[in-house]
């Protein structure tokens, strides 16, 4: 299998961690925005969350496309890990070539 590493799609800056946003006063959630300059429709990302600069394999990571930058954690991932740092670890996909 072959993957393309110079199409790669730039993260032009610092993921925007932003939250809380309140849903219907019963559940918040946070939002992790990727900034980039791609315009490969087939350009992926893949965000996951750390606690205490650590991942947590009971939080999944997420996989964002160019028609949706925005990540979200839910409140349900919050249980157990409060007083921790919370952060965004963001990489892009390589491609396969076809």
């Amino acid at each position: 299998m072959l993957y393309a590493a110079a199409t790669a799609p730039v993260i032009t800056d610092c993921p925007v961690f932003v939250g809380p946003e309140v849903i219907n006063r019963t559940q918040i959630q946070f939002h992790c925005d990727v900034r980039t300059n791609a315009t490969d429709r087939r350009a992926r990302f893949r965000v996951s969350f750390l606690f205490d600069c650590e991942l947590d394999a009971g939080v999944p990571s997420q996989v964002l496309n160019l028609t949706n930058l925005r990540a979200t954690l839910h409140e349900r991932y919050l249980a157990g890990r409060l007083n921790k740092l919370v952060r965004a670890l963001l990489s892009h996909l390589a491609r396969k070539l076809t």
